[in-house]
């Protein structure tokens, strides 16, 4: 991994389309693993601790699937993305500070964002009539405009934070007064579980680069730490675990959320490589297409298959045999001094070591596992996440494959709207068209319950790309 202090040059406005492809991959595939008709789809197309047809949690299945890759990938996109932001705003000479508060601000309103979703979902709504309960999802999806994003309709400084406080104001007042399914009293404790764990690590993650901003070996020395302290609090009556349970308020921070960031620090590791890859001038980029590119790629993705395929199948042997085999063929695929040989190879070495360190762990615990997370379940995903990486690095910014990249990156530009686009637009308007009842009606066998989830995808990156192209981004 990256070790040495980090040059306080200029950071371009160049952007990152892999960068953005992968966080645009991990929404769309958590939407797709959402939407795919449950029940009724091979094992391996679902977590691997819910298995069908009844998918009751077992912690005590070992292994991974595709599904349990989305998270993390979307955690490592994020790492990724503060030196990028918070980097750029510091060289512009803008205080840490200033940063501090605006990080804090952008905590607070995640969680709000995750209170808020899970609170007007048409499922968690009592309204008599079920159509009223698909409206108020509409009305919450577009209050949300006047919430996230910044300035709509270009109004004054104070006539755009009035607007605001009124918008916050009556997403209070409808989640505070409208009834809920069995009567069911509001409760701060329901929130989108996911977006409270990225509530937090992007606040611990944030805090921790502005102490270091340029000290990656002290963002690095958390590692060991952070897997010291977490393996210990996994030992009855240890302070270690008296500390991981603690939290001042359920509803806003977790310190047993703090074991994400095992994948937020590499991300960052990832965010400082791209960021001086795209300081990098025009000229040293642009040279003729690389022979081993395509090879490079291919070689990325198959890793990634087969630490897929073996883990979840249990094939422990062959896949230490078969990850050493392909490692060695990428390392040696990425030599070479020029500047694009050489980012990848950084991100190949940062990818191959978390990934050997998560194979190494992954008796421990068990086995590795989404739940309960294993230590081997954040270093293996983490490890993956920079080969992914770099698989898209090449797809999208190497040969700018633009019918795989574009797609993917309107939708990773603007993450909070395709994240809900489904639960709170689509859906909603199908069932008030008597759509949705009959494309689910249809899902009796396998592949037509994939084709679910494909038609239902394809639909949220339609809209969220409609907003995207209309530069209406939600912002926090």
């Amino acid at each position: 991994m990256q070790t040495h202090t980090e040059a306080p040059t200029a950071v371009p406005t160049r952007r990152a389309h892999s960068l953005d492809a992968l966080r645009g991959y991990a929404i769309m595939t958590m939407i797709l693993a959402a939407t795919e008709a449950f029940g009724i789809l091979p094992a391996w197309m679902y977590h691997a601790q819910e298995p069908p047809p009844t998918h009751v949690f077992n912690p005590h299945i070992y292994g991974i699937t595709w599904v349990d890759l989305i998270f993390p990938f979307f955690l490592f996109s994020m790492g990724a993305a503060i030196p990028l932001s918070l980097g750029r705003q510091l060289e512009k000479g803008i205080g840490k500070l200033k940063l501090l508060k605006k990080t804090i601000i952008r905590w607070m309103k995640l969680t709000f964002f995750a209170i808020f979703v899970i609170h007007v979902y048409p499922y968690m709504l009592g309204y008599p009539a079920p159509w009223m309960n698909e409206l108020v999802a509409i009305a919450a999806f577009a209050l949300m405009f006047l919430i996230f994003m910044r300035n709509p309709f270009h109004l004054s400084k104070w006539g755009n934070r009035t607007m605001n406080t009124l918008a916050y104001a009556a997403a209070v007042a409808l989640i505070l007064f409208q009834p809920y399914a069995e009567g069911k009293p509001f409760m701060l404790k329901d929130e989108d579980i996911i977006m409270l764990i990225l509530a937090n690590v992007s606040l611990t993650g944030a805090v921790i680069y502005l102490l270091t901003p340029h000290k990656p070996m002290a963002r690095l020395a958390l590692i060991p730490l952070l897997m010291a302290f977490y393996l210990s609090a996994k030992t009855d009556g240890s302070w270690q675990q008296a500390m991981r349970d603690f939290t001042f308020a359920p509803w806003l921070y977790h310190v047993a959320y703090q074991e994400y960031l095992l994948i937020i620090i590499p991300g960052m590791v990832a965010g400082n490589l791209m960021t001086r890859w795209l300081k990098a001038e025009d000229a040293s980029r642009a040279h003729s297409r690389l022979c081993v590119a395509p090879w490079v790629a291919l070689i990325a993705l198959a890793l990634i298959i087969t630490n897929v395929v073996c883990l979840y199948s249990r094939l422990l042997v062959v896949n230490i045999v078969l990850t050493a085999a392909l490692s060695t063929v990428l390392w040696w695929l990425v030599r070479g001094k020029d500047r694009e040989r050489t980012y990848w190879r950084k991100l190949c070495l940062c990818g191959l070591y978390m990934l050997a360190m998560g194979l190494l762990i992954e008796a421990c615990e068990g086995g590795i596992r989404k739940d309960y997370v294993t230590l081997s379940y954040l270093f293996v995903t983490g490890g993956l996440a920079f080969i992914a990486l770099l698989f898209f690095t090449i797809t999208c910014d190497h040969y700018h494959i633009r019918w795989l990249s574009e797609p993917l990156e309107l939708v990773g530009r603007n993450p909070m709207v395709a994240y809900v686009s489904n639960g709170l637009a689509v859906i909603p308007l199908l069932q008030l068209c008597h759509v949705f009842p009959i494309i689910t009606g249809f899902c009796t066998t396998p592949l037509l319950g994939f084709l679910q989830g494909i038609v239902l995808t394809a639909l949220c990156m339609l809209l969220t790309a409609f907003f995207t192209k209309r530069q209406m981004y939600w912002k926090t």
